[in-house]
């Protein structure tokens, strides 16, 4: 028996070790604790800061909040392409980008 599942028919959630910073321009900011350890933060962060930070752009963001925990992945490209109509290829772009989130360990997918 075939047990794949379609990324389209997922439901995108954020990783509970991620939270979110507005940046000055609007767009969204990931940020995630550098070390998995307290003693590993007290250690390193003279010399590496104890958190790390990924600016998203404008579309990342976008993506980001309509990402509620409800919504499928389909649901969420559908929205934001609906959005941006003179985009090339833009559903397909934010599904690479929405599999690319999940790979990084920003979200998980769940069957529906």
């Amino acid at each position: 028996m075939d047990n794949k599942v379609s990324l389209l028919d997922t439901v995108p959630v954020h990783a509970s070790q991620v939270w979110t910073e507005e940046s000055a321009d609007g767009c969204l900011v990931l940020v995630y604790q550098r070390f998995p350890k307290a003693w590993m933060t007290r250690l390193f962060s003279r010399w590496f800061s104890p958190q790390i930070h990924v600016p998203l752009e404008q579309y990342g963001s976008e993506v980001w909040q309509l990402m509620d925990g409800k919504r499928t992945t389909e649901e969420v490209i559908r929205l934001v392409a609906l959005r941006h109509p003179e985009e090339i290829d833009f559903p397909q772009r934010l599904a690479i980008y929405i599999s690319q989130l999940h790979v990084n360990g920003f979200i998980t997918l769940q069957k529906v």
